[in-house]
């Protein structure tokens, strides 16, 4: 005998696998195995003569008619018979999970800084898993005519409304995460706005975004009121004056969202306050506090208890108790040289409150005090200072949540625990971002945003908490 194919004259194989004489008689299946028993009559001249001729069409399209039948018939007993293959493997063999979508880590960097003197435009975003890598670059879709933009005074997002958000010089954007498309534009007042100094439009300054992931509280420019703005709409709901503090700047909210915050470039020479301390939900002045000078940058410590101060005339920072309004105490670097010769402009904590970094332009370095106990008393360690690259010029601090990396105004990424430059961010074109202050190090996963560091480098409860608690329970 020899060997056919499945269609041709001597369909041996045909036969097998697509007769209609098949008779699927038992399905069985348990822990050890499963089968399915079928029987086959015996082979026939009938058959034979209808596949293997080819001398009647009617007849063998009947019997393909037939065919179709029974090959429907048995998958549907082999169905039924998979199908208690895959109960019976559930019970005894579950499925390993799903391998998770890997995170996605980038920066977000908005330019230009000052008077556009970094010949920047647009939010450039970098790859942190790739080098710091250039990505893209987000237009803030001005005509030549325009460009770069005004100066951006600061950055944050939204994770429940997957938004970033803008702030410059006269206007404040909001871009839709999924799209990078501008959402709205906020303009601020719809009449000029009296002021020494910043935008006639009385918008913006720096940006937080509360604990609700919708509502955002953002500085006027430079003048005397705090707007409350929805996330969302980027309609106002309701504006804050602080009229001892009057040129609204930097801030930092709990993360409970109940206390701000505000500082002000305002002189304690012209009789006014540095930084103004609201009850945040209710919308209310708590205090304001008074510094040596006009204050500068800022940060603050897990519970808002401690706030941290650069001022003028001082390379180094003032502690102020947030809850007396007290000036405590004040810290600068050794020597006297620096006197006379600039002022520290960036300050941040690592989330666990361990050290206090500082900007130091006369030395070009970044200096670090330790920072046991409480916070109430820095200690100064020459040992960590760093130096970037670049200098410290246009500086300012913030760092990733789990306190592994620093990001530096003046483009420097720094491994914070080995306190050395680990990488430089650039743009498309190889350049160093000269302006790096306004940036956010965002951790996405399959497109989503899901989680954010933000602008400033503050003191974190749960991180403050896993350091003490480790130091008591040292032997």
């Amino acid at each position: 005998m020899q060997l056919g194919n499945v269609r041709g004259d001597m369909p041996i194989h045909g036969f097998v696998t697509t007769t209609d004489r098949w008779n699927v008689v038992e399905t069985k299946a348990d822990t050890e195995g499963a089968r399915v028993t079928s029987r086959l009559p015996e082979y026939g001249d009938t058959m034979g003569r209808t596949f293997g001729s080819g001398r009647s069409r009617t007849r063998t399209g009947a019997v393909m008619r037939h065919m179709r039948s029974a090959v429907c018939a048995a998958t549907g007993a082999i169905a039924v018979l998979f199908a208690a293959i895959a109960y019976v493997g559930a019970q005894t063999n579950p499925r390993a999970p799903r391998e998770s979508v890997p995170e996605r880590h980038l920066v977000y960097i908005a330019t230009p800084g000052d008077n556009g003197t970094d010949n920047q435009s647009g939010i450039v975003v970098l790859d942190a898993d790739k080098d710091f890598s250039f990505l893209k670059r987000i237009s803030y879709e001005l005509p030549a005519s325009r460009m770069p933009g005004p100066k951006v005074s600061g950055i944050t997002v939204s994770l429940p409304l997957q938004m970033l958000y803008v702030t410059t010089d006269g206007y404040m954007m909001a871009f839709d995460l999924r799209t990078d498309k501008i959402a709205w534009t906020f303009t601020g007042e719809s009449a000029p706005v009296a002021r020494t100094r910043g935008a006639a439009s009385g918008c913006c300054e720096r940006p937080w975004t509360l604990p609700d992931g919708k509502t955002l509280l953002v500085g006027s420019s430079y003048n005397s009121w705090w707007y409350y703005i929805d996330g969302a709409t980027g309609q106002v709901l309701g504006k804050l004056p602080t009229p001892e503090s009057p040129v609204a700047h930097n801030l930092a909210v709990t993360a409970n969202g109940q206390l701000g915050i505000l500082g002000s470039m305002s002189s304690p020479k012209n009789g006014k306050a540095g930084v103004t301390v609201i009850d945040v939900p209710n919308r209310k002045v708590l205090r304001y506090m008074t510094f040596s000078e006009m204050v500068r940058p800022l940060t603050i410590n897990h519970d808002g208890s401690l706030v941290y101060v650069n001022v003028n005339d001082l390379i180094g920072f003032e502690i102020g108790d947030v809850k007396t309004g007290k000036m405590l105490k004040r810290f600068e670097i050794p020597g006297d040289e620096w006197k006379g010769k600039g002022y520290s402009h960036g300050i941040g904590m690592t989330p666990d409150e361990s050290e206090i970094w500082v900007a130091d332009p006369f030395n070009n370095a970044w200096q670090i005090w330790d920072n046991p106990g409480d916070g109430r008393n820095p200690v100064y360690n020459p040992s960590k200072m760093i130096k970037p690259t670049a200098g410290v010029v246009h500086s300012w601090i913030s760092m990733t949540n789990d306190g592994k990396l620093a990001f530096i105004g003046d483009s420097s990424v720094i491994d914070v625990k080995k306190h050395k430059e680990i990488g430089v961010m650039k743009d498309e074109f190889g350049r160093r971002i000269v302006h790096t202050e306004k940036v956010l190090y965002l951790t996405f996963r399959d497109g989503k945003l899901i989680e954010t560091n933000n602008q400033f480098a503050v003191g974190d409860a749960k991180a403050y908490s896993a350091r003490m608690g480790a130091r008591t329970n040292e032997p």
